[in-house]
């Protein structure tokens, strides 16, 4: 009987056991106290105490802050040194807005959906919107402490990961496949620090390649198997909820952020956009003009050299007389930061000075609310090649380098016969002209961190922004070239309207909408014009006031102007415009943007071709504003933008002089892999004049042959006979490149046929373009008929080799264009930018 109840028992046990196990609890408490666990170890306290372990490699993150979001920025303090690469130093990765979640013995960071929201005060109306969209969570922690409410994590392998994605970029960029290297990474304990408002930690990462490195990065690393660079975290105390966004109109270059308000009534659009900008309150709000509660300051990198640092102070400080003119006293402010201050505390916005190995871009970043676009600090990179760059513009324009009285010699045996003249080398003048860029640099990288975007119309009335590009003016004086106003002084009309738009105060119970209505329209009466970036970079971008590095109120007469530049720059051009010492293979890198010193006005002319003017104009109650919001260009003006074009694909133009060709020698021993930037060539190891002016060509050509300005020729054209067609283009190119007389020159022959073998090559890559219009290439194609014919006229004396090639392509490719047509390779052009995605860099 005792066994059978024994059996009876073991049975109800067995059934009961799992009921029981399920009414545990989910985990168990944690033991340890964050004292204990802690105990011997360095605190780094802060807005986010930290713990690190010596001995163990170990960093700790202490947490109190539950369900309260604060800005997670991730950045790169110590860079690869590559502009192609794109990581250099000082770079800002995406901001994001996150928050801790205690569940169980786990902590989760999570990110909140900002871009889909609910702007109302019914909780459950926002609750519905956050359940309709994903949420990301960044990370798991599992918590090893607690005490107090506060928990411990073990945060080391959060930190220690390649959260920037820079092998994800090395990738990209075909420098290899990379990996973080554990045993080479370690954390970087001089700039891992607590603020009162954020927490920083820094690591050192190397990306290590087992396989074939990337030319880019082996010409900056050590090693090239092995990248190391440092990649920074920060957590930072997000804004108080003072804060009050402004809206954005596309009129003025306040940048913007969208997202999409669901609380929306269904009869009005649901996308919002707000503008970027600090926060900036006047101390007395019923005054025109009054101090700022808290002003806008910028510290300057006390790392840059003291002339530059100089330089850098002034121009950014320009900025102050445009938040005067918006009623504010004294509320932007530039300083050198002190040294015992830390780049990395939040409070400071920073102007950095940052070094590469080629050129660059420079950078105006910030960190950002993404909640309301309230900046919270701004970065911004300055790449230090630029001012060499400028230097060496100038003095590739002006010979400074020759003996006091002998700015005319030519050549080598000149200067031979006078070995006791020492080179003048007077060039304080493009000192000054360089200093001056980098002023306007600092302005221009400042302006995009309190919230502008690029002005490429602003180059056309009067320097009216430093947000766009400025090339250095070149004025025509007694016949030689003088830079002495290069660059332009300070603040622009136009960044006074744009910064009064996005940061002027207005009374209590203003209507504010209205208010920033009447000083749109004050500027718009002013000409305040604005176009951006997408409408100015595009090879085929239509707005005739729009493009980068170009000067004057008329592109077609300043085109003109710099092509006598260029000329009177190129006939002064000797051994006067680089140092003694200089080894002659390095003369060509001087001489290659003063040979392409058009190419940027030449874009910006050719624009008027088959161009129309506009703005980003908005339905106001009165109508359109602005009230003209697209025209097309005058058809006399299209025609003589296009005679402005074809004069740069003159023989005598693109020929180099045989006296400037004995200066251009192979690499010299010791300098096969330096930095300057060189033509490419077909002729090996020499300089190669015909590529040159192949190069040269291209701009002109590609800029008259462009698929979507051809279409709008045959657009316009079908609206308004006057317009030139884009058959009228072609044939005036074909006229001024095959139908011109042969020169007499032999060496301008050459160079005639060059031109004209890039003409056809484009015909030929215009016909086969399949994003371009039917009738383009039906138009395209048919010129090539005509020219096929004409080449094949007995009465034509040209170079039969020549004639006969040409005609041969373009039979074949007529023929079967598909199937046969197999452009030639098209050299390379020499970098330019910058003398610099798009967006917030110049």
């Amino acid at each position: 009987m005792k066994q059978v109840l024994f059996i009876l028992l073991l049975c109800i046990l067995l059934c009961v056991g799992p009921l029981w196990a399920q009414t545990k609890p989910e985990y168990k408490s944690v033991v340890n106290t964050i004292g204990a666990k802690t105990a011997g170890l360095q605190k780094i306290d802060g807005y986010m105490p930290l713990y690190w372990d010596a001995a163990s490699g170990k960093l700790w993150l202490e947490i109190a802050r539950f369900n309260q979001e604060l800005l997670y920025q991730v950045s790169l303090p110590a860079g690869v040194g590559s502009n192609p690469i794109g990581l250099d130093r000082g770079q800002l990765g995406q901001e994001r807005v996150v928050f801790f979640e205690r569940i169980g013995p786990k902590v989760l960071m999570t990110q909140p959906n900002y871009r889909y929201r609910a702007l109302t005060d019914n909780a459950a109306e926002r609750k519905a919107v956050e359940d309709s969209f994903a949420r990301s969570v960044l990370w798991g922690f599992k918590v090893e402490a607690e005490e107090g409410g506060k928990v411990l994590v073990d945060a080391t392998n959060f930190f220690l990961r390649d959260a920037h994605g820079v092998a994800d970029r090395l990738r990209q960029a075909q420098q290899g496949n990379y990996r973080v290297a554990d045993d080479r990474s370690a954390f970087y304990l001089p700039r891992t620090k607590g603020f009162p408002l954020n927490t920083e930690i820094e690591v050192t990462l190397t990306f290590a390649n087992d396989g074939q490195a990337g030319q880019l990065v082996a010409s900056v690393a050590p090693s090239a198997n092995a990248v190391t660079v440092r990649q920074h975290h920060s957590l930072i105390e997000l804004p108080d909820n003072n804060y009050k966004p402004r809206k954005f109109d596309p009129r003025v270059s306040a940048m913007d952020f969208e997202f999409y308000d669901y609380a929306s009534s269904f009869n009005e659009p649901i996308e919002k956009h707000w503008i970027v900008r600090h926060r900036l309150q006047k101390k007395d709000p019923t005054a025109a003009v009054s101090e700022a509660v808290k002003p806008i300051l910028y510290y300057v990198d006390n790392g840059a050299p003291p002339v530059i640092r100089d330089a850098l102070i002034e121009g950014a400080s320009w900025w102050n007389q445009a938040y005067e003119a918006a009623g504010f006293r004294n509320a932007f402010q530039v300083k050198v930061l002190p040294a015992d201050a830390d780049p990395m505390d939040v409070r400071y916005n920073l102007i950095n000075w940052v070094h590469r190995s080629t050129r660059g871009w420079s950078y105006g970043a910030s960190v950002v609310d993404p909640r309301t676009g309230e900046i919270i600090k701004g970065h911004v990179t300055l790449g230090s090649l630029r001012i060499r760059q400028d230097f060496m513009l100038g003095t590739g324009m002006i010979p400074k380098y020759a003996a006091q009285g002998q700015i005319g010699m030519t050549d080598e045996c000149e200067m031979a016969q006078m070995p006791d003249l020492e080179y003048l080398a007077d060039t304080s003048d493009i000192e000054a002209m360089s200093l001056a860029r980098i002023r306007q640099l600092s302005a221009h990288e400042v302006g995009h961190t309190i919230g502008f975007a690029h002005n490429f119309a602003a180059s056309t009335y009067n320097r009216a922004s430093v947000m766009d590009y400025p090339a250095p003016q070149a004025d025509i004086k007694n016949g030689k070239i003088d830079l002495s106003n290069a660059y332009a002084v300070g603040i622009g009309e136009y960044d006074k309207f744009s910064v009064n738009f996005a940061y002027r105060e207005f009374a209590a119970g203003a209507d504010e909408a209205a208010e920033l209505e009447k000083i749109i329209q004050a500027g718009l009466s002013k000409g305040m014009l604005f176009i951006s970036d997408a409408d100015a970079r595009p090879p085929g971008a239509a707005h005739p006031l729009a493009s980068l590095w170009d000067n004057g109120e008329d592109p077609i007469k300043t085109l003109n102007h710099e092509m006598e530049v260029r000329r009177i720059g190129l006939a002064e051009f000797s051994l006067a415009n680089v140092p003694t010492g200089t080894p002659l293979s390095q003369v060509e890198a001087k001489f290659l943007p003063l040979y392409l010193h058009h190419r940027y006005q030449l874009q910006a002319a050719v624009k008027s071709l088959g161009g129309v003017y506009y703005t980003y104009a908005i339905k106001s109650a009165s109508g359109v504003s602005p009230a003209k919001a697209r025209e097309i260009v005058a058809a006399a003006r299209q025609r003589e933008a296009l005679q402005a074009v074809l004069a740069t694909l003159k023989p005598e133009v693109l020929a180099i002089p045989e006296k400037l060709l004995a200066l251009m020698s192979p690499r010299a021993f010791g300098y096969e892999s330096g930095t300057g930037e060189y033509f490419a060539r077909r002729t090996g190891l020499t300089f190669d004049p015909l590529a040159a002016a192949a190069i040269a060509a291209d701009a002109a050509i590609s800029g008259l042959l462009n698929p979507q300005r051809a279409a709008r020729c045959i657009e316009f054209h079908a609206y308004d006979k006057a317009n030139p067609d884009f058959s009228e283009v072609v044939n005036a190119l074909v006229a001024q490149t095959w139908k011109a007389p042969r020169p007499a020159n032999a060496a301008h022959a050459v160079v005639a046929e060059t031109i004209q073998a890039r003409v056809v090559h484009h015909l030929m890559e215009l016909a086969a373009n399949a994003d371009a219009s039917s009738q383009v290439r039906a138009t395209t194609s048919q010129a090539l008929r005509e020219l096929s014919a004409w080449l094949a006229s007995a009465a034509r004396a040209r170079n039969a080799a020549h004639r006969n090639a040409t005609l041969d392509d373009i039979k074949r490719f007529l023929n079967r264009p598909d199937a046969v047509f197999k452009p030639a390779t098209t050299l390379p052009t020499p970098p330019g930018d910058p003398i610099g995605s798009a967006g917030r860099g110049n």
